[in-house]
């Protein structure tokens, strides 16, 4: 049985992939999880804590969807596995995918949201910065030398960013756009030995 804070949770995802953070109500909240308005104060102190909260469910299943990865073998091969992944989750998770922009939009245009969208923001960068380790400084085929953690950067924006945009268009992710990414992002690497 689904405990009430992530019953909560689920709903607020719900919620926030249809309407903005403005928009959404509490009571609408309430409504949606079948839980009263004064439970929702028993674990979220407010609507912001309760997208905090929320934002940082979608960044640590993100997270976690790419830190079980096995990343050994050549570097081109860790990634395609990070690619394969990413392309995973984002399209699993497509409500997340959605409420996440919408947070981002609304929390730019608001300063005391922002500031603490930026700290649960700051975590995923610190795991993606880990991740760029981890694939290490990076030579193209013609001499460039790239840092593991900027090609993240790169990816990670490229493929969220596709995925996003198909997402706003009500379309599916297609298998050979994943494969067209894939390509993108290994055709420039020098063979390895």
């Amino acid at each position: 049985m689904i405990d009430k804070k992530q019953q909560i949770l689920d709903a607020a995802k719900r919620v926030l992939a249809e309407k903005s953070y403005f928009e959404a109500t509490l009571e609408d909240i309430s409504k949606a999880s079948g839980v009263k308005k004064s439970t929702i104060y028993y674990y979220f102190s407010s609507k912001l804590d309760l997208m905090i909260g929320l934002i940082e469910q979608i960044i640590q299943q993100s997270l976690e969807a790419i830190e079980e990865l096995d990343l050994k073998g050549s570097q081109k091969e860790r990634l395609v596995l990070i690619i394969d992944r990413l392309f995973k989750f984002l399209i699993d998770e497509r409500e997340l995918m959605i409420v996440f922009q919408r947070a981002g939009y609304d929390f730019l245009h608001h300063r005391n949201t922002m500031e603490s969208f930026e700290k649960v923001m700051n975590k995923f960068h610190t795991f993606r910065d880990r991740l760029g380790e981890k694939i290490g400084t990076i030579e193209t085929k013609n001499g460039l030398i790239i840092d593991g953690k900027e090609l993240m950067l790169v990816m990670t924006i490229s493929v969220w960013g596709y995925c996003m945009e198909k997402s706003k268009e009500g379309r599916p992710i297609q298998q050979i756009k994943k494969e067209l990414f894939k390509e993108i992002f290994t055709s420039f690497l020098k063979d390895e030995p």
